[in-house]
């Protein structure tokens, strides 16, 4: 009994963390979309109070007044960019380091493992004065290489307990018939590890789409900038009057692609983090 009245309130706590916490969430984004349906004087007239006629013009002007067709291609074309540079590099590496025994491969791996505890803002300055020297500044490759580069030790962590667990059966099956380390691991174990890798990269595209220093730091045409920076640009533009329904309506207009990918690849997150969490 006294088991049982301990566990139930240790659930009622849970649960009522959870909840605080899902609200915490849920009432900042609501408030924003209502907003976004506000015109400004009926914004400065009450804050909290639901609209009473919905300025859906707020989108339009969100969307010219920001070139946010522009900057959302922008941020598409990085962000898909980098997924593919960080799928590439991080899926191999995480690949060799787990399946095979050579020397130094624990060294590797504790050089991965280090530059994860290194806060990404320190390489600001040598990376914008390195993509200088590249003639890569202020250009959409070279934020897509930044992007996609800085990302590689949290995906190497991530997707190293999968393949460390794969069975070491199938790599002799494949061999047995044939199939080249190349053909190994693209045909095998790539498709095994699957849940890890969406889960990375549904990580990395939601961090690289609301990324803003590296791309305040390393932009400045305006047809080039990515989403957060046109919205920042956009703040001071209205200098001291600022225009809350179309700006909470472009944060709206931002924050949808982050949502749809997490509403369609929800399971494999979850999937993927909790046996990354007991594989590793």
């Amino acid at each position: 009994m006294i088991k049982d009245k301990k566990r139930n309130s240790y659930n009622l706590l849970s649960t009522a963390v959870l909840m605080v916490a899902t609200l915490t969430v849920i009432i900042p984004l609501l408030w924003v979309a209502f907003t976004s349906l506000k015109s400004t004087q009926e914004f400065y007239v009450n804050i909290w109070g639901l609209p009473q006629k919905y300025e859906w013009k707020n989108y339009v002007e969100a969307w010219n007044k920001t070139n946010f067709g522009k900057n959302f291609i922008n941020s598409i074309l990085v962000t898909i960019g980098a997924l593919l540079i960080n799928l590439i590099c991080s899926t191999t590496t995480a690949y060799a380091i787990g399946r095979y025994k050579y020397r130094g491969r624990n060294l590797t791996n504790g050089i991965y493992m280090a530059s994860m505890m290194i806060p990404g803002i320190i390489g600001l300055i040598p990376q914008y004065f390195l993509l200088a020297n590249m003639k890569l500044l202020d250009s959409r490759l070279g934020l897509t290489l930044v992007y996609g580069f800085s990302s590689i030790p949290f995906s190497v962590f991530t997707l190293l307990g999968f393949f460390k667990t794969l069975p070491h059966e199938l790599e002799e099956a494949a061999m047995i018939d044939g199939a080249s380390h190349y053909q190994t691991f693209f045909r095998i174990m790539f498709p095994l590890a699957q849940p890890g890798i969406i889960t990375v990269c549904v990580v990395n595209f939601i961090g690289n789409w609301n990324e803003y220093y590296k791309a305040m730091a390393y932009l400045s045409t305006p047809d080039r900038l990515t989403i957060p920076v046109s919205l920042v640009n956009f703040i001071s533009q209205c200098q001291y009057r600022i225009a809350w329904g179309p700006l909470m309506a472009s944060c709206i207009l931002m924050t949808i692609p982050t949502i749809l990918i997490y509403c369609i690849f929800c399971n494999f997150i979850q999937k993927g983090l909790t046996a990354g969490a007991v594989k590793g």
